[in-house]
């Protein structure tokens, strides 16, 4: 069964609202904020978390004043309700980390309050019996219904903005190695090579008949399948999300049967050089790689430059240039875009796209009809 991991609300929040607004703001971003969390930076109060966000988020003063108008706007909570999410934070930090022993007077206790609704227990420290600091830091939480199971319900944001689309915001395989293997079975131009080891009855038959006997049977080379070919992903930073998928469709090449089959990293556009990792070592020259695989299928897997949401004509202009070369080198070439197809529009990748080479958002869907076009069929 695989463990879910709880969003921090406030973090959560923040980032829908940056979003809903129109701030350029992704994945890779979200999940900057939460390592930092984990390192321990914006702990404390809203004022550290309120730095944390400016430094990972604000590129220019006017999505500052949107971060701070945002914490500005945050309702005060009740001392119960600080004292149970504190409470809560603590004891979830315990069980994480059962190595470490509970000071002595720090334990959890349970006080009866007078105004708490019949069937409703508060959990707090001994610590939220004190008052609460005038300009003490607030969250802005909503509380469901208790379930018939039991406990405390789960807190979620309150008044969460409305998108236009879902976030994923933990890390996970687009298309697993299974799937990805039986696609690659689909991409096949078999052909007789090698030794010759398999029995051909029809060859022997007529040499029977012809001859009157037959000293030995006919044999013929197998049949193989001859395709090469050669992936091209981009591992920069906008990328981070895919890298599952980057790893799984590496491990799923050596399921494909496939006479030869590579995979080279870039970073945000074929250059001069490819890796060998998506760590971006052991370099190699692209005239080389491109001369190598010279007559095989081209598959590349890249945001391109969708991810942030910016137009940038070089780089649009450059990445043409790079498809226009590798159009008399492969047979074919197809590009696999992570992003949907809505996040093209006003970007590089609306430009890329209109090059020769198709773009197809990446989906066991499209991943298929890119095998059909990798194929010779065009009209896939």
């Amino acid at each position: 069964m695989r463990a879910t991991h709880s969003l921090p609300p406030l973090l959560h929040g923040l980032f829908r609202e940056l979003v809903a607004r129109g701030v350029p703001v992704g994945v890779r971003d979200y999940l900057d904020g939460v390592r930092a969390l984990r390192a321990g930076f914006g702990h404390g109060d809203r004022q550290s978390l309120r730095e944390l966000a400016l430094a990972l988020w604000a590129r220019d003063e006017e999505e500052r004043r949107l971060i701070n108008r945002w914490f500005q706007s945050l309702p005060p909570v009740p001392p119960p309700l600080t004292a149970t999410v504190e409470a809560l934070v603590v004891k979830g930090e315990t069980e994480a980390e059962p190595e470490h022993k509970t000071p002595a007077g720090s334990t959890l206790t349970l006080p009866k309050t007078e105004d708490a609704a019949p069937g409703h227990t508060a959990l707090a420290t001994d610590a939220a019996s004190a008052p609460p600091e005038e300009g003490a830091p607030r969250v802005r939480l909503a509380f469901a219904g208790p379930s018939d199971s039991g406990g405390l319900p789960i807190p979620r944001m309150d008044g969460e903005p409305l998108l236009g689309e879902d976030y994923v915001l933990h890390p996970h395989v687009i298309i697993n190695a299974r799937d990805l293997a039986v696609l690659w079975r689909r991409f096949r131009r078999t052909a007789r090579t090698g030794p010759r080891t398999e029995l051909d009855l029809d060859a022997t038959l007529r040499e029977r008949c012809r001859r009157g006997l037959i000293g030995e049977p006919v044999l013929r080379a197998r049949r193989r399948n001859n395709v090469r070919l050669l992936v091209l992903a981009d591992a920069s930073a906008s990328m981070d999300p895919w890298r599952p998928f980057l790893d799984t469709l590496a491990d799923s090449l050596r399921l494909g049967r496939f006479a030869r089959a590579e995979i080279r990293y870039f970073s945000n556009l074929p250059r001069r050089q490819f890796f060998r990792t998506q760590q971006l070592t052991a370099p190699e020259a692209s005239d080389a790689v491109l001369a190598r695989h010279a007559g095989a299928a081209l598959l590349i897997v890249s945001d391109a430059g969708c991810a942030r949401g910016y137009l940038n004509r070089r780089r649009a202009v450059q990445t043409l240039d790079f498809l226009d070369t590798a159009a008399r080198h492969f047979s074919a070439s197809v590009w696999l875009n992570p992003m949907p197809r809505a996040r093209w529009a006003q970007t590089t990748a609306s430009l890329i796209a209109s090059s020769r080479t198709p773009m197809l958002p990446l989906d066991a869907d499209h991943l298929l009809r890119a095998i059909d076009i990798l194929r010779g069929n065009k009209q896939a």
